[in-house]
């Protein structure tokens, strides 16, 4: 049984805060998936990523905020300019990131990674 597009649409965007953990996943550089054993895994302050898709391909930076209700992800050193010459970060959807090295500093997050699935 099939579930209707916009019911799928609905789900994604109504989702509890901890659904969308699952939502803000990104892939891992290949030394890390070697390392840990995995594809992706959630994206969290802290982490440095490079951009996989769209006009800034390539570049990289760290993760400055992570917003689950919006589903959006801000690093440092990829802003935009408004006309005014002030600079803002700009947001990042989290599935076109790789990410290229792991802020393990929550004990949790380290433990969740080493342990073997």
């Amino acid at each position: 049984m099939t579930t209707q597009p916009r019911k799928q649409r609905k789900r994604q965007y109504n989702a509890p805060l901890h659904l969308r953990h699952k939502q803000l996943n990104a892939a891992l550089s290949t030394e890390l998936r070697e390392k840990h054993g995995r594809r992706s895994t959630r994206v969290n302050t802290g982490d440095t990523v490079e951009i996989m898709r769209g006009d800034l391909a390539g570049e990289t930076g760290t993760i400055a905020r992570v917003d689950l209700k919006s589903k959006i992800v801000f690093a440092d050193g990829i802003t935009a300019e408004k006309g005014d010459g002030e600079e803002y970060l700009l947001p990042l959807v989290a599935s076109n990131l790789r990410i290229t090295k792991l802020n393990l500093s929550d004990p949790l997050r380290k433990s969740k990674l080493e342990e073997t699935p």
